[in-house]
């Protein structure tokens, strides 16, 4: 753009001074500023280009995980996968959907109940409304070398489109990123997203004492005032009231209803499967440990079921975490994505592992969300 500055003694046009010529002579003027633009263009075209901006760096390279080859697997829509630590199977299709499949390659041990799955999308709500379950909703699928892709398109009864993205890192994680796109409006908008694991696994949670003080280690045991309920360990006391304001009553076409009691505060959006060891007496062997994991902005509840020693006092007969997803108002034209982690790891007395698996999971995806990559597209 050509900008002059004028005085009363001269014109500057583009950074070159222009004497106002004498007896008024227009012609010499304009020849001037002919003058003067035919060198701003050459200059133009003659200084050297700026650099391209670079594409930012791979998420391994920003200090996460590299991801995996995925190969397909005996089922229609399965994928096989292997790591240095782990290996298994994600499926796209059908009612469990998700981590079908998940073996510790050290201790050889299978850690997800055969008969369901992990990272599995169960049902979407708002407040004192359900609104669908993704297990029994039509769906197509994507697939890429190291990702696949679940997506269901908006309908009648839950007005958002969702992308479930599965993506397996080394050494021992496997990433779901989930993407809500919204045609209507929900208030409280839930996604909430179960994983089920082997009946011989203890759930273990951080906790808030009173006043937020300090963080415990809990691992929910049955009691008679809770017994029968899912136990949900909020965010905060906003957060805490989710659970209750009706969602949970809701069963239109068919959807199961439970009994939820929130509970203590979390104090970290991590909770912890943990396999105990065969001779507790024996510190030297190595327990094993399932961790799954979210932000807290993502993730505005933990829930489990309760252990008990006794099979005819535990309320389910498996292991389970879901996580309350989103959380928010939705309107349309919003887009909200959500991460979580599910991760294998042995376990030390001083449960170390999850806590930096947990810390370098929510330094990689501050980074990511500070710095998206160019490369990446919206559809």
């Amino acid at each position: 753009m050509a900008i002059f500055w004028r005085s009363r003694s001269s014109t500057r046009f583009a950074g070159i001074r222009l004497r106002p010529p004498r007896g008024n002579s227009r012609r010499l003027q304009n020849a001037r500023i002919l003058i003067a633009s035919f060198l701003v263009l050459s200059m133009a075209f003659t200084a050297p280009a700026l650099a391209e901006p670079s594409l930012a760096p791979h998420a391994h390279s920003q200090g996460g995980p590299p991801a995996t080859q995925l190969t397909p697997g005996a089922a229609p829509d399965s994928f096989d996968f292997e790591t240095e630590q782990i290996k298994g199977t994600i499926q796209l299709q059908g009612k469990y959907h998700g981590v079908t499949r998940l073996i510790d390659k050290r201790a050889g041990r299978q850690v997800i109940d055969p008969r369901y799955s992990a990272l599995n999308l169960f049902k979407l709500m708002s407040v004192n409304q359900f609104l669908d379950q993704p297990r029994t909703m039509q769906r197509t699928t994507a697939v890429a070398s190291d990702w696949v892709e679940a997506k269901w398109a908006a309908s009648e009864s839950h007005k958002a489109g969702l992308t479930a993205r599965y993506e397996v890192k080394q050494p021992n994680a496997i990433d779901l990123t989930v993407t809500v796109r919204s045609q209507g409006a929900y208030r409280g908008y839930e996604l909430f997203l179960s994983s089920y694991f082997d009946k011989a696994f203890e759930p273990h949670v951080y906790l808030w004492t009173r006043g937020r003080k300090k963080r415990d280690l809990a691992a929910p045991t049955v009691n008679d005032v809770f017994r029968g309920a899912v136990l949900v360990f909020p965010r905060d006391a906003h957060t805490a009231r989710r659970c209750v304001d009706g969602r949970w009553d809701r069963n239109e076409r068919g959807a199961p209803t439970v009994q939820m009691c929130p509970v203590r505060h979390y104090a970290y959006c991590m909770a912890v499967m943990v396999l105990p060891a065969e001779n507790p007496a024996d510190h030297s062997q190595k327990r094993l440990g399932v961790v799954l994991m979210s932000r807290p902005q993502d993730c505005y509840a933990i829930s489990t079921r309760y252990h008990a020693e006794n099979p005819v006092d535990r309320l389910t007969n498996y292991s389970a975490f879901d996580l309350s997803l989103f959380g928010d108002n939705l309107l349309p034209h919003d887009e909200r994505t959500v991460k979580i982690r599910l991760a294998v790891t042995e376990l030390d007395n001083d449960f170390s592992q999850p806590l930096q698996l947990y810390n370098a999971f929510l330094a990689e995806t501050n980074h990511q969300r500070a710095h998206p990559r160019l490369s990446e597209s919206k559809e």
